[in-house]
This record gives C-alpha cells, sequence and structure tokens, in this order.
C-alpha cells in the first residue's frame, strides 16, 4: 500500500491561515494570495509558489509528465541557462532582443541566456547522439522554469516573467513521421489537461509567432478572465485566432464604396534574395503576416518595407499608393477586395478617389487579380466556414499549444542522420508547451465558485482537508494522530487543520480553499467515526476511516 507524503498541519503552515481575511468572492488571483498559495514579489510578473500552491503544481507536473510517457515519450532535464551561440544558431537571438523579450546574462565570459522555450536546446542535445535513421523517431518530454521578459505582464500567474512548463519535442525522418508525432503531442496534451480537471478545452488553429513559421494548433478554455482572444462563428462553431482564420466577403453591393489600401514589404525568399511585395487588403482590415508567408510559399521570410524607401521605389509616400502605383513589383490582392466592382482609393496625400475598379475606370487601366488569402479575420466579418454565421470575438485562456516545426530548426542548426540509403537528411521536428503555472490559475479560475475555490479531486493541495473540532483537547489530538495515520495509508494527501479555534471558522477556512473533501473529526462522534463533506456538492456523510477510500473513489 502506498504512503501519502507528509501531511499539512494548518498550526504549522506558511503563511499562517487567515480565513477572515478572505473575501471568497474576490478575483482568482487575489484569492489565491490570500489563501496562502501565491505570493508577490517586488518583482511584478514574478512569484513565489507558497507551500500550499507548490504541492498544486507539483501534481499538474505529475500528471502532466505521466500523460507524455504514457504516449511513447521519454523525460529529461534541458538546462534553462543557455548559450547565445546557439540561439544565433536558428536565428532567434536577433529576432527576441529585438522584441526586448529575451533575459539575458554573461557567464564565464560568454553571453547566456535564461531560456523562455527550448527548441535550440532540445535540438543541440539531440544532436550529440542522432546518428542513423534508426535512432528516430525521438520524443522528449520535460517541465522546467522558463523566463521571458514580458512587456505588460499582468493577471498574475496568467502572464509572468518566470514560469513553469510541460515541453515535449519530436524528431522524426520525414513529414509523415512528424504528423504522427503531432498526433502523439495533441493527445498528450489533451491527456494532460483533462488529467489536471480542465475537461472544456477545445483545440483551435493559430498563430505560431516567434517559435514556428508552420502550422500550430492552441487548446483553449472558454473564460472571462481569458488573456486571449479568439473568434467563434456564432453559428457553425468553426473558431481559431483571427490570423488563421479565413472570412467570407459577400458579392453584394456594399452600401457604401469600401477603401483599399496598399501595404508594402519586404520579403525574402529561399535565394537569400530580397524582394518587395504589395498587398492590396480592405482598409478596415490588417494582413496576417502567418498568412501572408504561407502564400508566398516555404522559405519566405516577411519584413514591412521601410516606409521611408517607397518614394524612391515606387515614386510615392506610405499611405498614398494606389494598386496602380505597384508596376514592375510582385502584388497580391486579398479576399476582401477580390469581389469589389467598385471601390474607392488614394488620391494624392489627403484626398481620395471613387469609382475605381479592376476592370478599369476613367484614367485607369484594367488590372489583373492575383487573389489571395491574407487577412486577419475580425469580429463581425461573416464565417469563412459556413455561409450563415458570423465570427464573435470571445475570450479565453491558451493553456496548451503544439507546433509543426517542419525543418526550421534542425536545417539551420545542421542536425542530420543517415537514412536507409546512406545519404544524410535533415529529421522532421514537432513540440508542444503546457503552461503549468498558468494551469494552476486557471484550474481556480474556472472552478470556484461564491464560496470560494473548488479543486477537482486529484490536484489541489490535498485530497482530504481533516478538520478537527476541539483540538485542544488530549483526547481529539490522539484521535487526530490514528486518524492522520491511517489516511496516510491509504495514500491520501492531507491537509490537517488542528488549530485552536472555533468550528464556524474552520469550516469556512475549508469551503474557502476548496479540497475536494472535508472530514469533520468530531467529539460529539464514536472513535474511527467521520463526516465528510463534498466541496462540489454539499453532500454530506457519516464515513469511517476504512469506507474513505471506495467513497473517495466513487467521488472522482
Amino acid at each position: 500500500m502506498t504512503t501519502a507524503p507528509a501531511p499539512l498541519f494548518a498550526s504549522r503552515l506558511f503563511p499562517a491561515p487567515r480565513p477572515r481575511a478572505t473575501d471568497p468572492t474576490a478575483p482568482t488571483k487575489d484569492l489565491l494570495e490570500h489563501l496562502g498559495l501565491v505570493g508577490r514579489t517586488d518583482t511584478t510578473g514574478v512569484h513565489t509558489l507558497l507551500p500550499l500552491g507548490l504541492r498544486v503544481r507539483d501534481r499538474l507536473d505529475r500528471i502532466t509528465r505521466d500523460a507524455f510517457e504514457r504516449n511513447g515519450f521519454n523525460s529529461l532535464a534541458l538546462p534553462t541557462l543557455q548559450s547565445r551561440t546557439l540561439w544565433e544558431e536558428s536565428g532567434r537571438w536577433e529576432v527576441y532582443t529585438a522584441e526586448g523579450a529575451l533575459v539575458t546574462t554573461r557567464v564565464g565570459g560568454a553571453d547566456m541566456c535564461l531560456a523562455p522555450t527550448s527548441e535550440e536546446m532540445a535540438t543541440a542535445t539531440v544532436r550529440s547522439h542522432l546518428r542513423s535513421h534508426r535512432d528516430l523517431p525521438v520524443r522528449l518530454a520535460l517541465n522546467t522554469t522558463k523566463f521571458r521578459d514580458e512587456l505588460s505582464p499582468r493577471g498574475g500567474l496568467m502572464r509572468g516573467r518566470e514560469f513553469t512548463m510541460a515541453d515535449a519535442y519530436t524528431f522524426d525522418p520525414d513529414r509523415a513521421g512528424m504528423l504522427e508525432s503531432i498526433r502523439l503531442l495533441n493527445r498528450s496534451c489533451t491527456e494532460a489537461l483533462t488529467g489536471i480537471g480542465l475537461h472544456g478545452v477545445f483545440q483551435a488553429p493559430a498563430d505560431g509567432g516567434a517559435i514556428s513559421a508552420g502550422p500550430t494548433t492552441e487548446h483553449l478554455v472558454l473564460a472571462d478572465f481569458g488573456q486571449s482572444s479568439i473568434l467563434a462563428c456564432d453559428h457553425c462553431g468553426h473558431r481559431g485566432d483571427g490570423t488563421v482564420l479565413t472570412a467570407a466577403f459577400p458579392r453584394t453591393a456594399p452600401r457604401s464604396e469600401p477603401v483599399v489600401n496598399v501595404i508594402v514589404f519586404a520579403v525574402t525568399g529561399p535565394d537569400s534574395a530580397t524582394r518587395p511585395t504589395a498587398v492590396c487588403i480592405r482598409s478596415d482590415l490588417t494582413i496576417s503576416v502567418r498568412k501572408l508567408t504561407a502564400a508566398l510559399g516555404p522559405g519566405h521570410h516577411v519584413e514591412l518595407l521601410d516606409p521611408d524607401e517607397l518614394p524612391a521605389l515606387l515614386g510615392k509616400a506610405a499611405g498614398t499608393l494606389t494598386p496602380w502605383d505597384c508596376a514592375g513589383i510582385d502584388v497580391l490582392h486579398d479576399l476582401s477586395v477580390t469581389h469589389l466592382e467598385s471601390f474607392t482609393i488614394a488620391d494624392g496625400p489627403d484626398s481620395l478617389r471613387t469609382g475605381a475598379s479592376w476592370t478599369g475606370a476613367t484614367g485607369l487601366a484594367p488590372l489583373p487579380l492575383y487573389p489571395a488569402d491574407v487577412h486577419t479575420a475580425a469580429d463581425g466579418l461573416d464565417c469563412g466556414r459556413c455561409p450563415r454565421g458570423r465570427y464573435l470575438a470571445t475570450e479565453a485562456v491558451e493553456v496548451a499549444h503544439v507546433f509543426e516545426l517542419g525543418t526550421q530548426y534542425s536545417g539551420k542548426m545542421r542536425l542530420t542522420f543517415t537514412d536507409e540509403s546512406g545519404i544524410q537528411r535533415t529529421p522532421y521536428m514537432g513540440c508542444s508547451g503546457i503552461g503549468l503555472t498558468r494551469c494552476i490559475q486557471t484550474l481556480a479560475g474556472v472552478h470556484r465558485d461564491a464560496d470560494g475555490l473548488r479543486w477537482k479531486p486529484g490536484t489541489g493541495p490535498a485530497d482530504v482537508h481533516l478538520v478537527v473540532l476541539r483540538s485542544d483537547q488530549a483526547e481529539q489530538q490522539e484521535r487526530t494522530g490514528r486518524t492522520v495515520r491511517r489516511l496516510q495509508q491509504l495514500g491520501l494527501r492531507m491537509l490537517v487543520d488542528d488549530r485552536p479555534l472555533p468550528a464556524g471558522e474552520k469550516f469556512h477556512y475549508a469551503q474557502a480553499l476548496g479540497v475536494p473533501t472535508a472530514l469533520v473529526l468530531s467529539p460529539q462522534r464514536a472513535d474511527g467515526e467521520l463526516e465528510a463533506i463534498d466541496r462540489w456538492t454539499g453532500r454530506r456523510s457519516p464515513t469511517t476511516s476504512d469506507q474513505l477510500h471506495t467513497l473517495l473513489r466513487s467521488a472522482a
């Protein structure tokens, strides 16, 4: 029989519980602080996990690691302190430094960073050992602390500068193998998130940001305290990040002519040559760099062209360009404008010209169209999946993310293996990340009620909250010792409230902290008898130590 970890005793707990100072209706981040799970520091975005919060984090850590190991991943620990050399190999040192997100230092005279993610270190680790196709696939999982100098850390644990991630990295001989690994990454994330008590998680396509130029999938939970905004169709439910969703644009004539803007990008191709590319788009929409990169094809890098270069290139300043000014450079036309029969364009720096059309108008020649889906879908636009719905913006929490990396890192970092024919090839990579510290606050926020927190069985700081009434009596203290030993033999994690306080104050604390089951040890009951209170249903039932395991299993 497994013996559980040593119980926490409220009389010796740091910080001491102060339920009278706890408002169970306070915002979740404040409630976690009031109840002694999370502590603030003098640095915004950096928090202390106090003993109760650490117990939650450690349980989530174990649940997520088990989920990945069940799906064939090997667990390891990669260093968080990483060299500038590795990050320069991938080209991301400059990218993250320009964003101001990289926490850097010098160690032994060399530039180092505290990694916000571990693609470089995972690739370098596999590079040291990978030789043959027989060594593949490689599937690795790790739970480590990450650092990111967020410009606006907010929301407690939701967006911090220091956080714990459950990451995974995969290496396969070809794209088909990578897609199988992506399936396993998504399945492992789903099992992990379900295991920690998040049952409303859904998947949606998303933008990979600075990590991935390929397709990505977010695992999200709808919540009014979410840090992410996603779009969802109000008819068919199609949803995702606006940078990857496609909107529909009806062919019926609009009430007023839309304005067509021209944005020029500097596009670097696989041959390392940089060429200007113009995008024509409706003026009320923004361009998705993710979509634009995908439309141009693999191996392209896109940046906004310096506006100061436009007059020499096209003869006009930014904001005054029209589709007719782009002769001699590549042009793409977003789906928001290709169907327009009549639209408005710039006419000098301060005026507009109406009645323009792709087929020609007074003083304007017909223009060929090169349609491309490059807009960012927005709230109120028609759904691109069904003919009846519209996208509505809603708040959500991103709790996990899965990335198709392809050869983005392995190619740049010269990771190779020998295939069956003896030819050197580059493996395909995938990765995922689950924000463990973010999940603590997400769980607390999703499941709480008006009386405080509610932890799902198997999560939270304990399995049972033993409330000892009249703990000042010697006989009750002896009964407490016997009960604790018996519950430990059952493998239960415990918080024991042995403080000499009135029963009402102890019950208020137990309800606010939200451990799934409270056990009341009362001198009014016979030795060995307890009262179990289910935090989720409020149901009270008599039980004994021997019956308790069956009772808890049925409640899980």
